[in-house]
């Protein structure tokens, strides 16, 4: 029995995404965080952190969504998500996810979480101003890469992609202009929001990745 707690439109829509790709049966479990709901004595049982996503699987739990990603990606192989045609391959991928939650989403957390980072709530502005700075240049990195690849990965979709997807969705809800500054990264998102399973998630979760009645072509 595979079960997710998720947090709608946080990092834990790549892994949704990833176990409607492969394909076998889960419970989604919500815990909206702009409720606090992950905060709630039923989710803190399950992880102690108050932090989505956690994956339960067959009585193991883990948490951390690069982990998850690569756990599902190899514990489902026949999904061809985490690529195993080499050692450099497979680093690739934990590089590139390492990269995602290390760096991309810290920054994004300077802006909606600064007071992870200080203690005084004077430097709040300071801090969500860096991460302002950090996070669109980490965007523009992933324009840059995929104005030579079809994917995170190069040319084959794995569970990165569903990861800079979630990247995309954040930049847009910050008003950035994704479309006319990030074009690249714009296309990119558009072909995976046409996968099925990317848009069952997305109705699943009730959110979208566009604003403004989902046109990728106006400003954001």
């Amino acid at each position: 029995m595979i079960t997710l707690c998720y947090s709608p439109g946080s990092c834990s829509l790549a892994p949704h995404i990833v176990l409607r790709e492969i394909g076998v049966p889960f419970t989604a479990k919500r815990f909206a965080a702009d409720l606090r709901e992950n905060y709630s004595d039923e989710y803190l049982q399950i992880n102690p952190r108050g932090r989505v996503p956690a994956l339960m699987i067959d009585g193991f739990t883990m948490t951390e969504t690069p982990a998850i990603l690569a756990y599902l990606g190899r514990r489902f192989p026949d999904s061809e998500l985490f690529p195993s045609n080499s050692l450099e391959s497979e680093a690739r991928c934990l590089e590139r996810l390492a990269w995602s939650s290390n760096t991309v989403h810290v920054a994004y957390a300077q802006i909606r979480r600064a007071e992870r980072y200080v203690l005084n709530p004077a430097d709040y502005a300071t801090v969500r101003d860096g991460g302002h700075h950090y996070f669109q240049r980490c965007i523009a990195e992933m324009d840059e890469h995929l104005q030579q690849n079809r994917f995170a990965l190069g040319d084959r979709y794995s569970v990165v992609d569903p990861f800079w997807l979630v990247f995309y969705r954040w930049g847009c809800r910050q008003s950035y202009e994704m479309a006319e500054r990030f074009p690249a990264l714009t296309t990119y998102v558009t072909r995976l929001v046409a996968r099925p399973a990317v848009q069952q998630t997305l109705d699943a979760e009730g959110i979208s990745i566009w604003p403004n009645a989902g046109r990728p072509d106006r400003k954001t």
